[in-house]
């Protein structure tokens, strides 16, 4: 992944005339609270450099600081439910996994256009802003998610004294102190700012709970009028549980999908040590720097070391007081239509089940280099922005996983996980690796992007060339055997925007990326890329003197080259294999979303998805939602009158049905039947969740904000993985007391 700079302030070009003219650099951001608190009108994340989101041929949403502090934003999730075409995926607590437009952004999210790596979520108090891109982005991320990028913008130093402290309580995941100090060393020369956070909390169910210590100082150092340079280091300690527990042994299709009966809702499988633990250093920094007035520049950097443990209990299929599967089973695959069964009479009042997961280690370095350079030109009703830039990026990782069963509880392993006598399990590891392996990646970028305002900005044309070379190894370290894969893409973009009026405006935009496959010899599948495309077409409204902005999307994404096992493997294991097949994907649909403050008092934020996002079967994909919405209000009651200070906000988020897995085995039918995929085992029901707010400022120094997550206290299913689900939290108040200084 690639490094993206995004300064929360201007910097002054050298003179250019008597008059001191103050030109913003191309890498920073400036934003008019005028606006809202919700508005933004310009992003660093769609092209590297700033751009006005008017003239951008993807949809980029914003989130800004304003609105993560109004809905308590714990993790990443909590925020982006809010956007058009991103909802939750399999496991909602940790790696901050999320889907966009129907793809699941397994260890995709970027920090700064950094690629992160990692088991447990990011700590939302380093963050000062969230940039979504929708689809494919070779710019930002050539290797990156079909559906789009999540980046994070990181808080800087400020020239100016400020700074907080907080402690929150809370029902559940509470318990957290904060605290955000910015000093000025020397007036526009030097500022140091720190930012900090600690988590100590209990989560809604039994022996599940989450921990973080995460601290980020930084510095900015104005090296001369025009050249700057930010550095910033990031610590963090963490470990959290997965609140999962098993679903019921007759969920089928729509049918019984909820715990397990006769297991409370708060039910643990697992102890604490059944957990994800991280720790990692990592170190950024960005030089930026007005070489001419018509020239920047821009060069950034990472380096980042982790260390991770982790570890996952999961029941096997139920089985009987001998151990033995239960014959029949409760449900049942038809293998002519991969649909599953349960005829509502095979029961198993008291099923048994073994225990059993992995214990995973894994050390990882990874680094990134940047550079950008800018040229812009500025013609009698025309303009010109000339970026090109080189990226460079490396990853290595070690380790693998051990085999662990649950320790004995009575002499058995064996569990009747409704016998009252029941305690959460325990661990018992394999002295042996199952897997162990070492890996490294390496890439290669160099890319030019061109964007052209003509007609006294009317009409916009932009498009881009990235050329990428990608390396992957693998060792496997306990045969010693070794694989290496490599690829070359050279991938394009384009798009026009017309703007009817300077508030309306059409566009257009062409995307491409291209992902590194992995070859599987076992499944005759060879070494391969995986390339993907998007369409995307829309009208963008900002009205109001930027008060309402809104945009109406139609996006269709392909991906190709998606290498599987062929079918016909599974009818005879003992045959010679038949080679491996390819297929694609497709996602489209609509978006629609927008941020609105009609009055300086009230501020709301929305957005509706319908899309469908399937295989070349017109099959779902697994934890995908095509439809979704959310929508959330603010109001601030006027600085002068009785209820002066006082704010609340409310809000809800609507999640449709999804499969709850879709495993890519094939039946093995009778004779006379060709082999069809398994269906979704089961479906997870749609569900709207409700938050609010209450803030009430006392002075200038102390502010108390009341948070309520899952206001109506609905139980519904956030999430499922193999056959445990993840259960929602009840009714959660939260009290932040918060010091300004």
């Amino acid at each position: 992944m690639l490094g993206l700079a995004a300064s929360a302030y201007a910097q002054q070009a050298p003179d250019q005339s008597g008059d001191e003219i103050v030109r913003l650099s191309p890498f920073s951001v400036q934003e008019s609270a005028d606006m809202g608190r919700y508005q933004a009108a310009e992003s660093t994340s769609g092209s590297r450099v700033r751009m006005d989101l008017m003239d951008s041929t993807q949809s980029i949403s914003v989130l800004t600081n304003e609105f993560l502090s109004d809905i308590g934003t714990t993790q990443l999730l909590d925020a982006v439910k809010y956007v058009a075409g991103i909802g939750p995926s399999n496991g909602p607590d940790t790696m901050d996994i999320m889907s966009i437009r129907g793809f699941q952004n397994w260890e995709l999210t970027t920090v700064d256009g950094f690629g992160q790596t990692s088991y447990i979520n990011l700590d939302p108090v380093v963050v000062e802003r969230i940039e979504i891109v929708k689809g494919p982005n070779a710019i930002i991320a050539p290797q990156g998610l079909p559906g789009g990028v999540v980046n994070s913008v990181t808080k800087r130093p400020l020239f100016k004294n400020s700074g907080s402290v907080s402690y929150q309580v809370g029902r559940y995941d509470a318990n957290r102190a904060e605290i955000d100090a910015n000093y000025v060393v020397k007036d526009d020369k030097l500022a140091l700012r720190v930012v900090g956070a600690f988590t100590d909390s209990d989560r809604y169910m039994k022996e599940k709970y989450s921990q973080n210590f995460t601290v980020m100082p930084m510095l900015t150092y104005r090296i001369s009028p025009s050249t700057e340079l930010t550095a910033q280091v990031m610590a963090y300690n963490a470990t959290s549980t997965l609140m999962s527990a098993p679903v019921s042994i007759y969920a089928v299709g729509r049918r019984n999908v909820h715990i397990m009966e006769g297991l409370p809702r708060d039910f643990a499988l697992s102890n604490r040590d059944d957990n994800r633990h991280e720790s990692s250093q990592r170190a950024h920094f960005f030089l930026t720097s007005q070489i001419t007035d018509k020239l920047s520049m821009r060069l950034a950097g990472k380096w980042a070391q982790q260390s991770s443990r982790a570890s996952e209990m999961n029941p096997s299929s139920p089985r009987d007081a001998n151990g033995n599967l239960l014959d029949p089973q409760p449900i049942q695959v038809n293998p002519i239509t991969g649909e599953w069964e349960w005829d509502g009479v095979i029961r198993s009042d008291t099923p048994r089940f073994t225990l059993a997961g992995a214990k995973d280690t894994t050390d990882r370095h990874h680094g990134n280099l940047q550079s950008d350079f800018v040229f812009e030109h500025l013609g009698q009703g025309w303009k010109s922005q000339t970026v090109a830039g080189y990226a460079l990026s490396y990853r290595s990782s070690s380790g693998g996983y051990k085999n662990a069963f649950a320790a004995p509880l009575n002499g058995s392993t064996l569990f009747d996980l409704t016998d009252s006598s029941y305690i959460p399990a325990s661990y018992i590891v394999d002295a042996d690796w199952a897997a162990n392996n070492s890996l490294r990646n390496r890439s290669h970028q160099v890319y030019l992007y061109q964007v052209l305002n003509l007609f006294d900005d009317r009409l916009v044309l932009s498009g881009s060339l990235s050329q990428n070379r990608f390396f992957s190894g693998r060792t496997d370290n306990l045969s010693g055997t070794s694989t290496d894969e490599r690829a070359e893409a050279t991938l394009p973009s384009a798009g026009i925007v017309y703007k009817l009026t300077p508030e309306v405006s059409l566009y257009y935009g062409y995307s491409e990326q291209e992902i590194l496959g992995i070859a599987a010899p076992g499944d005759l599948i060879p070494a391969h890329t995986t390339p993907s495309r998007q369409h995307e077409g829309g009208l963008r409204l900002r009205l109001f003197d930027g008060r309402l902005y809104t945009t109406f999307s139609y996006f269709d994404i392909q991906q190709d080259g998606i290498w599987e096992g062929n079918p016909a493997n599974w009818i005879d294991p003992l045959a010679p294999k038949q080679p491996a097949v390819t297929s694609n994907r497709t996602s489209k649909g609509f978006e629609f979303e927008f941020a609105w403050a009609p009055t300086k008092n009230i501020s709301v934020i929305g957005s509706y998805t319908e899309f469908k996002s399937r295989d070349q079967s017109d099959r779902r994909y697994a934890h995908v939602a095509e439809k979704m919405a959310g929508i959330w209000g603010s109001y601030s009651f006027s600085e002068t009158g009785s209820l002066r200070g006082l704010s609340f906000g409310i809000g809800a988020s609507y999640v449709g049905e999804r499969p709850a897995d879709a495993g890519g085995q094939y039946t093995t039918p009778p004779q006379g039947f060709q082999p069809v995929r398994y269906q979704a085992m089961f479906w997870l029901p749609s569900y709207t969740e409700v938050e609010a707010n209450a803030t009430y400022r006392f002075n200038k120094h102390w502010r108390a904000q009341l948070v309520i997550k899952n206001l109506l206290d609905r139980d519904y299913i956030k999430a499922a993985t193999n056959r445990t689900i993840y259960p929602s939290t009840p009714i959660n108040p939260k009290l932040t007391i918060r010091y300004e200084f």
